[in-house]
């Protein structure tokens, strides 16, 4: 992996093994899976008994099958990154990376336009290179996420990463707590080595 070629530090065995990563992961699976159950199950039973009115209460029922899939495709989503995340860091152990923590400009869909594009500024932790240079960017771990520990900008110049970040991983601070699930927008063009590219496949971060 690139981190490998930088130099960087690889800690032994898996991200998941970390204390209190596994119980944040469930944590999440469960929260999902209720949120799924309770913004589903209301809008099905009300389908279910005003679709085959008709009139005006048949009309509510046909709205709420586009909620109902709206709200059930945002479920999906939500489930198949939580697979992902898990995936990740069953099989990439944590890389250690210098960081610095700046606004980056990034394409937007309500931000101001140019080059063709919508774009603003958010502020992001900017993986480096040995040389200082971004390697790239992800949004900060601990911007809305539920792990326990710091909720602001580190005062350390290093981070947490497993994956491979031509794809994304999982973002964590020092010592693995707070961590979330990053992906780039658009696939790093480096090419990849044989083992770098199985990884990335067995995590669910490349295609085949």
């Amino acid at each position: 992996m690139i981190a490998d070629l930088y130099g960087y530090a690889v800690l032994p065995g898996q991200a998941i093994a970390t204390p209190g990563v596994e119980a944040v992961l469930r944590r999440r699976e469960r929260a999902g899976a209720a949120w799924t159950l309770a913004g589903l199950a209301p809008q099905g039973v009300l389908m279910a008994v005003l679709l085959p009115v008709g009139g005006p209460a048949g009309a509510i029922g046909w709205m709420l099958t586009i909620t109902f899939s709206a709200t059930t495709g945002l479920a999906v989503l939500w489930h198949r990154a939580r697979r992902r995340e898990r995936r990740i860091l069953e099989t990439y152990g944590w890389q250690v990376w210098p960081c610095r923590d700046q606004p980056v400009k990034v394409v937007s869909g309500g931000g101001e336009r140019a080059r063709g594009r919508r774009w603003t500024t958010e502020n992001r932790v900017v993986l480096l290179q040995p040389d200082g240079q971004s390697h790239c960017s992800f949004p900060p771990p601990w911007d809305g996420w539920d792990g326990p520990g710091h909720r602001g900008p580190v005062a350390a110049d290093e981070m947490w990463f497993a994956g491979d970040t031509r794809f994304g991983g999982v973002l964590a601070v020092p010592g693995g707590m707070p961590f979330r699930y990053v992906t780039r927008g658009r696939p790093g063009t480096r090419k990849g080595t044989p083992l770098e590219d199985e990884l990335a496949r067995r995590s669910g971060l490349m295609r085949d």
